[in-house]
């Protein structure tokens, strides 16, 4: 126990020692963490809405205008009855537009241009499946093929290019904080190898005295644990606070992200994996310095 409070005392009094240098190392290891914690929130935040958004497999069916309202009854009846569907809602134009100025208020001025709607009639078809199957899927192409039917938008195909982005911003992620996790080993591997210099004759007394290798290496593993640890301490301070001041200062990027970020509630579990992830870059940087340079 008192080997350890010495060799954290001395790990502090070298950090002292050199403010500059591992000021500077601190704040690269922050810039790291907070571009990994800046890309993990993304893909959290992508994932729970890609899960909630395809929880139930949604159809919606445009008509052409025009269309008999007997067709689309007939078409509604014949789907009600359809073992694979849950529910059918009709949506008049005017259903619609009301929808829109609900959802879009800061859109509504948009609609004084038209006369009349300009949204179609529509149906809208949840299944009672959860995962698209070769039924479902055959139900939805034989549907969007009838000559009544203008187009259609089904949730699952919206979910899979939410997917495709949330890998990509994944991959994007890990490559660029890869890159700047190899700068951070690097810049605190030289900072622990500029300490064993500085110290080396205090090291060589040390020997000399009886000391062991593991009592003059663990003050330097401390120190580079510190760092990283302070390091990802500082960047999870300022991701908390970046989240927190967006929905006051950047009321654009809320409209734009509406319903995929959530600002109001930050999972726990990306502050946890920046400590984590700092204080193994500090610690395990130490190790590959102290293994280099303190051979017997």
């Amino acid at each position: 126990m008192n080997l350890l409070k010495t060799a954290i005392i001395n790990s502090i009094i070298n950090i002292m020692r050199n403010k500059v240098i591992n000021i500077l190392s601190l704040g690269i290891i922050a810039f790291t963490l907070l571009i990994f914690g800046i890309f993990n929130y993304l893909s959290l935040n992508i994932e729970n809405f890609t899960q909630n958004f395809s929880k139930n497999i949604v159809a919606i069916f445009y008509f052409n205008e025009g269309v008999e309202k007997k067709l689309i009854d007939d078409l509604t009846k014949r789907l009600e009855n359809n073992v694979l569907v849950d529910s059918v809602t009709y949506f008049s134009e005017n259903q619609s537009e009301i929808q829109f100025t609900r959802e879009f208020p800061e859109l509504k001025y948009i609609l004084n241009e038209f006369k009349s709607s300009p949204f179609p009639s529509s149906i809208e078809l949840k299944f009672k499946e959860k995962k698209k199957n070769t039924k479902i899927t055959s139900l939805i192409e034989e549907i969007g093929k009838l000559s009544i039917v203008e187009s259609k938008q089904v949730n699952l195909d919206w979910a899979e290019k939410i997917t495709t982005l949330s890998r990509f911003i994944t991959i994007a992620g890990i490559f660029l904080s890869g890159i700047l996790i190899f700068i951070s080993i690097f810049i605190i591997f030289n900072i622990i190898k500029i300490n064993i210099y500085y110290r080396k004759e205090e090291i060589s007394i040390l020997r000399l005295v009886g000391a062991t290798d593991w009592y003059i290496r663990i003050p330097f593993l401390i120190e580079g644990g510190i760092l990283g640890f302070f390091g990802s301490i500082f960047a999870s301070i300022i991701l908390f606070t970046l989240l927190k001041l967006i929905p006051i200062y950047a009321r654009s990027v809320i409209e734009l992200s509406k319903g995929v970020l959530s600002f109001d509630f930050i999972p726990t579990s990306i502050f946890i994996r920046l400590i984590i992830l700092g204080t193994s870059i500090g610690f395990f940087s130490s190790l590959f310095s102290i293994r280099k340079f303190l051979k017997n």
